[in-house]
């Protein structure tokens, strides 16, 4: 049986991802040299995040979205506490809970989820 979630793994073309999700809460806590990318790990408040990182990997297809992995979702206590990002209209979950969404450097979505 599933007992959590173990972690997170994305692509990205460069290391200034690192620093995009550092300013998100991430830190650094591994990272490894292979032959064909670079893999760094993060940790975040109970979430492990690992970054795949080459800047040869495919762009994501994203209009209209292909089938797999939609977005990442992230708790937060306040969406207007986020400062530096480009954050879209905020809207509210059939909860009525406030959300909004961001992109990372390279286009992936990260739902930003108020508690």
């Amino acid at each position: 049986m599933i007992t959590a979630l173990h972690h997170i793994a994305i692509i990205a073309s460069s290391m200034a991802s690192v620093d995009f999700y550092s300013r998100l809460g991430f830190k650094l806590r591994e990272k490894h040299e292979r032959e064909y990318d670079t893999v760094v790990i993060m940790d975040g408040n109970g979430i492990q995040l690992e970054i795949f990182i080459n800047p040869e990997h495919l762009e994501r297809v994203s209009n209209p979205e292909a089938m797999g992995l939609r977005h990442i979702a992230l708790k937060v206590d306040k969406i207007e506490d986020l400062t530096g990002f480009d954050i879209e209209p905020i809207r509210t979950d059939w909860n009525g809970v406030r959300f909004a969404f961001i992109k990372d450097l390279d286009g992936l979505p990260i739902e930003i989820h108020e508690q």
